[in-house]
């Protein structure tokens, strides 16, 4: 944690749009934490499981808490309070997440409507100048962001969805038409480095961060810190950012993903 702000606060200057106000809005499970939720037994040991995230992930969020001067981080999840509360804000802390808030459903039965009136609540509130939101294609992300979206044309907005599971088998919420489907944080890197929202000194600790996971993780690992959980189908994954100039690292990544990506 110490080692990302250091870099950060070492830049030189900060990305372009850093007085912006920016909202993060995330999910947790399969989002930022390796959960398996679409799968009773893996939604079972990921509740008391408060070390398994997707490699990178935390870097990133801390990284853009310190890059820009007026941002929050709400994480918005289906899960109910009584139970998940305590284990989602543990896995936050420990993990280095930054948090603003930590929405959750207040009952024990599921409100698929939780995060559409979280969001609004959140979007009148805070008036941001730009939403980043982050989820996945297991469960309602993609619809919600969209109809947030079309609700709020006004606030301009970046929707990144995980590519965790394939339309084509499980996943009944594909990634939607304007939003940014990614396997690894990587491609999140690249992409809010085009945009100015990341420094090109950060994007490097990333590719850096995701490269050295590439070599030394075991692909029957189910605990801890992962870059490709072994259920994850990303069929639906397609590669969209032309970086010029690439590092070996950064194609070796790429080759990577698309073969991982091409197994089903």
């Amino acid at each position: 944690m110490f080692k990302v702000a250091s870099l950060v606060l070492g830049l030189s200057f900060m990305a372009q749009v850093a007085a912006a106000k920016i909202l993060v809005i995330s999910d947790i499970d399969d989002t930022v934490k390796v959960s398996h939720i679409l799968s009773k037994k893996g939604a079972v040991s990921s509740a008391v499981d408060s070390d398994s995230h997707f490699a990178g992930m935390p870097d990133l969020y801390r990284i853009l808490d310190l890059s820009h001067q007026d941002i929050e981080f709400h994480y918005v999840s289906l899960a109910p309070k009584l139970l998940m509360g305590g284990r989602h804000q543990d896995f936050l802390d420990k993990n280095g997440f930054p948090i603003t808030g930590l929405h959750m459903n207040p009952g024990v039965r599921q409100d698929k409507d939780l995060k559409n009136k979280v969001i609004r609540q959140l979007l009148a509130e805070k008036k941001p100048e730009l939403v980043i939101y982050f989820g996945d294609n297991g469960q309602y992300d993609a619809v919600v962001y969209d109809q947030m979206v079309k609700e709020f044309p006004q606030v301009p907005s970046i929707t990144y969805i995980r590519e965790a599971y394939s339309s084509k088998l499980e996943s009944q919420y594909p990634t939607m038409p304007g939003q940014i489907g990614f396997v690894t944080t990587l491609e999140l890197a690249i992409d809010l480095s085009q945009r100015n929202l990341l420094h090109a000194k950060a994007y490097k600790h990333i590719e850096q961060t995701i490269y050295s996971q590439l070599n030394s993780e075991n692909s029957i690992e189910v605990v801890g810190k992962m870059l490709f959980p072994w259920w994850q189908d990303c069929r639906d994954f397609k590669w969209q950012w032309d970086v010029k100039n690439p590092t070996e690292r950064l194609i070796e990544i790429k080759d990577v993903i698309e073969e991982r990506c091409s197994k089903y």
